[in-house]
């Protein structure tokens, strides 16, 4: 568990140019995603990007906790991200799954398409309903049919030729939270 401030290129290529994967776990609904795409341009051989996009109860640090550790209470203040060149492109990035309640689909759908822009060898989104948890019990949920399509529609829309395949699989059982991050 580490906390990374959005830098530039030159700063994080020498701590993440080896990253292969990239697991970013209880990222909070209210946060803009944006900022991950700094991760992409310190991590230039990275294949897979997982995040976990949920606020949930039983994990949340709060109270005097949260003082002590010194979060933030304002969330995004400052993070933006502005890339260096408008023209960034990743070139190993192969595949991105997002697990999420998807209660703030606006942002999941605005970093999803900035992933395939920037990620010219994208093979794969996966988009996953949150996982099971062990300790709260909070059950997943499956796709419906018109979330499925109505997501896809918002992900492609206006992306010339993309040919990103856009999945939604099932967590299935054997996905439950926390033993999958592990």
């Amino acid at each position: 568990q580490i906390w990374v401030k959005p830098e530039g290129r030159r700063q994080l290529l020498p701590v993440l140019h080896k990253l292969r994967l990239v697991n970013l776990i209880n990222i909070s609904e209210e946060c803009d995603l944006t900022w991950i795409m700094f991760i992409l341009q310190g991590a230039p051989t990275l294949k897979e990007l997982r995040i976990l996009v949920r606020d949930h109860l039983c994990e949340m640090v709060t109270g005097e906790r949260r003082k002590k550790y010194a979060f933030s209470e304002e969330k995004d203040k400052g993070l933006e991200w502005e890339p260096s060149a408008s023209d960034f492109k990743h070139h190993n990035l192969a595949e991105l799954r997002i697990y999420g309640r998807f209660e703030a689909e606006e942002k999941i759908v605005r970093f999803a398409r900035n992933i395939m822009e920037a990620a010219v060898n994208l093979e794969d989104i996966k988009l996953y309903k949150s996982p099971v948890c062990e300790n709260c019990k909070n059950m997943h949920q499956e796709w419906t049919l018109k979330e499925k399509s109505l997501l896809s529609y918002k992900l492609s829309k206006g992306m010339l030729s993309s040919l990103v395949r856009i999945q939604f699989p099932s967590l299935g059982e054997i996905f439950t939270w926390p033993k999958y991050w592990s």
